[in-house]
């Protein structure tokens, strides 16, 4: 029984531990956010999209990302809502982006394949509503 309890214990003490390493924003999304406001969507998204099984979407990434830049400036910011981890390999992160006159909102899917995160999806739009999931909607 004493062995049970320890145990137990043990388990309850790493549970915060190992909620943190899965939900860490991953640093393939971090860098591209910091690329972003440096140089630009277009290098952003060469950033997201290194060693990504999804490069071919590069293209409209880039065109999607300067419209938004049109409508409401550049980039200043971002603000991450929520990183949800699926296991310990893959992950979804709820994101704002932060502009002059607005924000957009994305999500970036990712996987540790092996000693680096990659991105394996994103999608972002100017309306929350196509990227946040419903319970991030209701108050």
């Amino acid at each position: 029984m004493r062995a049970i309890t320890s145990v137990f214990c043990i388990a309850i003490a790493a549970a915060p531990a190992l909620r943190a390493q899965t939900s860490k924003l991953p640093p393939v999304v971090r860098a591209g956010l910091e690329v972003y406001k440096v140089s630009g969507s277009a290098a952003a998204v060469t950033r997201w999209l290194k060693g990504s099984p999804v490069t071919d979407v590069s293209g409209n990434a880039a065109k999607g990302f300067e419209q938004i830049e049109t409508a409401y400036g550049r980039m200043v910011g971002y603000e991450v809502l929520d990183v949800v981890p699926f296991g310990t390999y893959a992950s979804r992160t709820y994101l704002v982006i932060l502009y002059e006159k607005g924000p957009a909102f994305a999500w970036f899917d990712c996987y540790l394949p092996k000693d680096e995160w990659i991105v394996t999806g994103f999608l972002f739009n100017a309306k929350p509503d196509p990227i946040l999931p419903p319970k991030m909607l209701t108050h």
